[in-house]
């Protein structure tokens, strides 16, 4: 993300969140990127690359934590920072009826097909 005024206003609303729900976000932070990130983004310039680089590390912090978004801020891609290939599909157990939307995931082991309890009949296997 840039250096501009848009990007400033990014960073700005990620530390507002960061504010208002630091007692729900503060147990979620490993306390080393705590107490090295979060005194930078309380007294740096926000103006400094070393503020964003803490907003940034406060926000991998939050997101590791499984907040979806972190603190909001964008996703960015640097060089050699490519998505992962795409996410396996589920396998398991739908209704062949469609009538409810009860799925039941396999673990892997083949398994007799239940028996949806709305459609009343066996469900249907679903390969990723």
């Amino acid at each position: 993300m840039g250096d501009g005024a848009k990007a400033r206003t990014v960073y700005e609303d990620a530390v507002g969140y960061l504010c208002r729900h630091v007692e729900e976000l503060r147990p979620l932070i490993a306390p080393a990127v705590w107490e090295s990130a979060y005194p930078v983004v309380r007294d740096a310039d926000p103006a400094d690359t070393e503020w964003r680089d803490a907003v940034h590390a406060l926000h991998d912090a939050v997101e590791a934590a499984d907040i979806p978004n972190g603190l909001g801020l964008p996703a960015i891609m640097g060089v050699g920072d490519w998505p992962d290939a795409p996410t396996p599909r589920s396998v398991g157990w739908v209704c062949p009826s469609s009538r409810c939307a009860r799925v039941e995931l396999r673990d892997g082991a083949a398994s007799p097909a239940p028996v949806c309890t709305l459609g009343g009949g066996p469900m249907r296997l679903v390969e990723g």
